[in-house]
């Protein structure tokens, strides 16, 4: 269940070039006009049982619908369900009667039994899905994704043809969120025709949501959402056709803008300022659920020694990284945990309430630094971070590395950039020993950026374990009979440890900026999740 998806950074541009107003283009007629925005990086698949990256997952929150979704601002809102229900057995039995006009594209029913199928795939092993974590709350989710169980022994079942339940092997607080953002039926007839080519191209792609998805393969750099006329509130939404467009670095973006070829567009860096000089009524900064932080890879000798770690996170001054280098709203971490997810017990955010904060200490950084030099048996220490080939990420390394430098002339941190893709699947091999990495969350509560550590985390790349961490995180997952307040404290007692550990090492919030045309209205960037153009209307 707690799922995420690995965050391309907002890509720093050129702090030289210039650019001079021209004003937007507008048209006469807007009903029929076709919104043009951005993206940052391809749509890989639309399959919902198998998406890892940010990119897909804003496609498909357009294309496909839950039980539940989030509206514009955020609130969790009934879907392909009549209502938001109110689990029983202890809160881990939810009872669901379906609409029953919610349909696919094609004009057939979704049905209960697509959510059945849809999660027996996913927890398959058989289905190698990087998503199977999604259901892990489900009765019987380990027995079925380890095979000791058929995946019909998984806590879901259809009751009727538009009656479901799902039944949790222990009671989840945030819940609801879950279901808005994470579980997603699939149309049996296209997947029993299309096999594995379901939702990796327009061609083999299904909708049960506001959008279709044309002209589009995974790799693409351009595709278009049209409106699906077979939509429960297909006449609730205004904008027909959204053209998206691959664009990497903010000043492509700003001047993209500027010049009236885009109608919505996000930034970062210099041009946040720029922006707000040129266009302070279309500008739009929001806070956002996503952390920045580095995996280090604890099958390798020098990039598992604590203190090392502890070295580099001491190096970084995160205000300044946030401020200077980023420059674009981002908020320095404080923890693995972003400010505004969730309240402390004294109604504070949770970051106030911890007991080993990040700092910036440049003494203590020389002082573990002459520690690993010992424990690693030499004076010259060197490893490679590796990055995505984004600005921004681009810049936050080089950051790290001039910082490293300040420690020791001995501490040589090598820079590497790929593509994101190519990212991923080093840091699935395990063909790394440092690198940068953002998580999102589809929910409010702190437990899915604290098991990016967990030994069984969805992301845990590195082989990093600790027993006090994971005791914690059994109690933290341990519901029963437990009050909020007792489980946000064991929440900040762990995020206080993995400050204390570096399991990972935290780096920065993001920022969520945009440029929007003020001719459009309805659309907005919340905390978690994604913007939701079918809200979105010309004005």
């Amino acid at each position: 269940m707690k799922k995420k998806y690995l965050g391309v950074g907002l890509a720093l541009g050129s702090l030289a070039l210039l650019l001079v107003g021209c004003g937007q283009k507008q048209s006469a007629d807007n009903s029929n006009r076709t919104f043009k925005t951005t993206a940052q990086s391809n749509v890989l698949t639309v399959d919902p049982n198998r998406v890892t990256d940010v990119g897909s997952d804003l496609a498909t929150t357009q294309v496909l619908e839950g039980l539940y979704k989030q509206n514009n601002q955020g609130k969790i809102v009934p879907s392909l369900a009549t209502k938001i229900v109110k689990p029983t057995n202890h809160g881990k039995t939810y009872t669901f009667n379906l609409r029953k006009d919610g349909k696919w594209n094609d004009g057939s029913p979704v049905t209960a039994q697509d959510f059945v199928i849809s999660a027996r795939r996913q927890v398959n092993p058989k289905t190698k899905s990087q998503r199977a974590a999604h259901y892990q709350d489900f009765k019987n989710f380990k027995a079925v994704n380890t095979g000791k169980l058929s995946p019909s022994k998984l806590g879901i079942k259809a009751l009727g043809k538009y009656k479901l339940q799902i039944t949790l092997s222990h009671a989840v607080p945030y819940y609801n969120s879950i279901l808005a953002t994470e579980i997603y039926p699939v149309e049996p007839k296209a997947l029993a025709k299309w096999g594995t080519k379901y939702g990796q191209d327009s061609k083999h792609a299904v909708s049960n949501g506001a959008y279709l998805i044309k002209n589009w393969n995974s790799s693409k750099d351009t595709w278009n959402l049209v409106k699906n006329k077979n939509y429960y509130d297909a006449d609730k939404v205004k904008l027909k056709k959204i053209h998206f467009q691959v664009v990497k670095t903010p000043q492509t973006s700003f001047k993209l803008f500027q010049a009236g070829d885009v109608d919505e567009t996000q930034i970062s860096g210099s041009w946040v300022a720029d922006a707000e000089k040129q266009f302070k009524k279309d500008v739009k900064v929001r806070q956002y659920g996503q952390l920045a932080f580095i995996p280090w890879n604890n099958y390798n000798k020098t990039t598992r020694n604590l203190n090392l770690r502890r070295a580099i996170s001491y190096s970084i001054d995160r205000q300044t990284l946030a401020d200077k280098i980023l420059n674009d709203g981002s908020l320095p971490a404080k923890s693995i945990v972003p400010k505004g997810e969730v309240k402390g017990a004294n109604g504070k955010d949770f970051n106030e309430g911890l007991s080993t904060p990040l700092t910036y200490n440049l003494k203590k950084a020389r002082h573990y630094f002459a520690l690993a030099q010992k424990q690693l048996g030499t004076k010259k220490i060197s490893f490679q971070l590796l990055t995505a080939d984004t600005d921004a990420y681009k810049a936050v390394a080089e950051y790290i590395q001039g910082q490293a430098s300040k420690v020791s002339p001995n501490l040589k941190v090598n820079v590497r950039s790929v593509p994101l893709q190519q990212e991923i699947s080093s840091f699935s091999d395990h063909n790394f020993e440092a690198g940068t990495l953002g998580w999102s969350t589809d929910y409010p509560d702190p437990i899915d950026y604290l098991n990016i550590a967990a030994k069984a985390g969805q992301i845990n790349f590195t082989d990093w374990s600790n027993k006090k961490y994971e005791a914690l995180i059994t109690k933290i997952n341990d519901t029963d009979g437990q009050t909020p307040a007792e489980r946000v404290k064991l929440q900040q007692q762990a995020a206080s440890l993995l400050n204390q550990l570096q399991g990972v090492t935290p780096l920065y919030q993001y920022s969520s900026v945009h440029l929007l045309t003020s001719k459009v209205k309805g659309l907005d960037y919340p905390l978690i999740g994604y913007q939701k153009y079918e809200y979105a209307s010309w004005k």
